[in-house]
This record gives C-alpha cells, sequence and structure tokens, in this order.
C-alpha cells in the first residue's frame, strides 16, 4: 500500500515512491533530451541527401502528436534565419500549393501514423520532393519502395520523448542543405548546458526546495492550466508544455499567444467566476520579446490576477545566454514539471491509453 504523502514535496523527494509511480521510467527518458538532440543533430548532418533538395521554396513538415512537435520547435529555432517559410501539417490532406518546388518531410516515429501516411502519398501525387523520418514501419517501408530519402532513428521511445531526434535531425538536414548556417547555431553548448540543468537541478534525487521541477508542479496541482508565450518563436514551447502536461499529468491544459491573446481572450477571463479561482496562469518570459508585446503580458498578467486566478512567470534567461540554450532549457523543465505533476497525481506518466484506444477504435472502423 502506497504510503501517504502530504503536497509539501514529500512524495517528490521519496525516491522509492516515484519509482513505484513511474514504472516505464519516464523521469529517464526526460533526462536524455540533451544526448538525443546532439544524436539527432548528428544523423542529420550526415543524412545526404539529393542536390535538388536544396532548390524548393517551401518546407512542409507532416507529422501528429509527438511526431510534429519537431516542426514546431524547428521553426521556433530557425524561422528568424530562413528566406522560405516552414509550415507544420497536422492532418490527413496537404495544401494545394505543395508541388515540386516544395520540400515535404514526413516524421512519424512510429512509421504508421495514419494522417502522415495518406499526406505524404497526396504530396507524391503532387510531385513534391519527399524525405522521410521515422523509426520504421510502414512510412519507412513506403519510403524506401519509392526511393525517398529515409532517415531511420533510434526505436524505444514513447513518439513524445523522442523530440531530440525529431527537432535536431531536421535541423541538421537545414545545414547539410545549405537552407541555415550552422554558425551561431550553438546545438552542442545548448546540449552541454541543459545536461548539466538536468544533473544539478532537476533530476529526482535533487531535493524539492532546490528543484525548480519538482517546485513548479507542487504549484499546478488541482489547477486549470492556460499557458501564454509569444509569437515569433515560442509557439512550439508553449505547445509542448501543453501536450507533455495533457500526456504526463493527465491534465488539462491550454494555450494561447501574444499579441493575438489580447484582441480576444482577454474578454474571455470573466465567467465562469468560480472557475477563475482553479485557473493559474503561466507566462513565457524571454528578453527576446519585443516590448509592446511585453506590455501586453504584463497588462493581461495583472488583469488575470484581479479575477482571482494566480499569475506564474517561467525562469526567464538573461540576454547573454544564447536563444537556443533558452529555448532548450525551457522545452527541459516543462518535460520535468508534467512528469513530477503526474507523479502528484499517483499516475504512472508513460501510459496515454486513451490515444491507444483510439487508434483501436480507428482500426476497427477503417
Amino acid at each position: 500500500m502506497e504510503r501517504p504523502h502530504s503536497l509539501n514535496g514529500s512524495l517528490l523527494d521519496d525516491l522509492s515512491a516515484i519509482k513505484r509511480i513511474d514504472r516505464s521510467d519516464m523521469l529517464g527518458k526526460a533526462a536524455a533530451l540533451p544526448r538525443q538532440c546532439l544524436d539527432g543533430w548528428r544523423l542529420g548532418l550526415a543524412w545526404k541527401l539529393p542536390k535538388g533538395y536544396a532548390s524548393p521554396r517551401h518546407l512542409l513538415v507532416l507529422g501528429m502528436g509527438g511526431s510534429a512537435i519537431g516542426g514546431d520547435l524547428l521553426q521556433g529555432i530557425v524561422g528568424d534565419r530562413l528566406s522560405r517559410p516552414i509550415t507544420v501539417n497536422r492532418t490527413y490532406t496537404i495544401p494545394a500549393w505543395v508541388n515540386r518546388d516544395t520540400l515535404v518531410l514526413a516524421c512519424s516515429y512510429s512509421g504508421n501514423t495514419e494522417e502522415t501516411l495518406a499526406a505524404a502519398r497526396q504530396a507524391e501525387a503532387q510531385g513534391a520532393k519527399i524525405a522521410a523520418i521515422t523509426s520504421g514501419g510502414k512510412l519507412a517501408t513506403w519510403a524506401s519502395r519509392n526511393n525517398f530519402p529515409l532517415l531511420t532513428i533510434p526505436t524505444g521511445w514513447p513518439p513524445r520523448s523522442a523530440v531530440g531526434y525529431l527537432t535536431f535531425a531536421p535541423l541538421g538536414m537545414l545545414v547539410g542543405l545549405g537552407w541555415v548556417k550552422r554558425k551561431g547555431l550553438g546545438v552542442e553548448e545548448a546540449c552541454s548546458t541543459v545536461e548539466e540543468m538536468v544533473k544539478a537541478c532537476l533530476s529526482p534525487s535533487i531535493p524539492t526546495h532546490s528543484n525548480p521541477g519538482k517546485s513548479f508542479a507542487l504549484k499546478l496541482v488541482g489547477r486549470l492550466l492556460i499557458l501564454y508565450g509569444a509569437s515569433g518563436g515560442w509557439e512550439g514551447i508553449a505547445y509542448r508544455w501543453r501536450t507533455q502536461l495533457e500526456e504526463n499529468a493527465k491534465t488539462l491544459a491550454f494555450h494561447h499567444l501574444f499579441p493575438e491573446a489580447t484582441h480576444n481572450e482577454i474578454s474571455g477571463w470573466r465567467e465562469p467566476r468560480p472557475l477563475m479561482k482553479k485557473a493559474t496562469a503561466i507566462f513565457f518570459l524571454d528578453p527576446s520579446i519585443p516590448p509592446r508585446i511585453r506590455r501586453r503580458m504584463n497588462f493581461t498578467g495583472t488583469m488575470i490576477a484581479r479575477q482571482g486566478a494566480e499569475v506564474l512567470g517561467l525562469l526567464e534567461f538573461n540576454r547573454g545566454v544564447p536563444p537556443l540554450t533558452r529555448k532548450l532549457c525551457l522545452v527541459a523543465l516543462g518535460d520535468f514539471v508534467s512528469i513530477y505533476l503526474g507523479i502528484l497525481y499517483r499516475v504512472d506518466p508513460t501510459p496515454v491509453k486513451r490515444v491507444e484506444a483510439l487508434k483501436r477504435f480507428m482500426a476497427k472502423n477503417s
């Protein structure tokens, strides 16, 4: 029988209790993020694509769930460096504008994501240049049969835990194609910094009073979570936090972006009033956020607090820390916060039973 713990952090400092709840060691998978990013980066750099793949004027990333988030994070990392856009496509179909001048990167960790497979076949029919990243499955078979460039990444991870491969292998690919310059990215430095942060601040052996992942998770217990980032590079970070909270902690979370949120969502922070006192707004702050957007965020935070909700700001790095390091640190922090929150709810973070149930339902009704 599980020993009782109060919500003062004692559960999160009981390593044996953590192991009993986190039976598939999602914490260990989160700790592997920086090493995985570095491995994905090297795989992407070494991936030799046909010469003609450098010429397209648009990158369309196909994916769903944990296999798509890499495209969002990629967009946030290099979107401001590229002279051509990145679009992430999360459905069975693709836009009509996709043609031979489009590079389509099909990402499915399992290789069996039905939406991605359908979209990839449509991209082939529309004449796009296609490449695929997967650990195997139907996508690997299809890409090999059609002689499309294929990068096979290691198996054995839940798709959401393969984010390092699914973000940094495409980043290495773009460098190899000449779409973005390697100089100034700071991949190795970012991975090294995050690895040190995990060891020194986030791992289970670090007590709650010195562990921002544990202490932040404690603030979120029993709360409805609304995440706010800024447009222009932070979309993927906010969405990653949301999906990790949903899958690892099995808790509802929502997100929106500034300045758009100040044109609609601020009006909604009123009803239902009893819910306001159970809500927590989390703001992703960064020195790169333009001053006028920062003012909008400050105004909104003050207004939300007046409605009785809790307002929290995430760790803000100084401008001297490289941009990629700041973003990767926030990804790592979010992963750990979501897992620790799941442990506080006494749910194993790894299984996603409802997602699996849906897949079985769809298979029976195909």
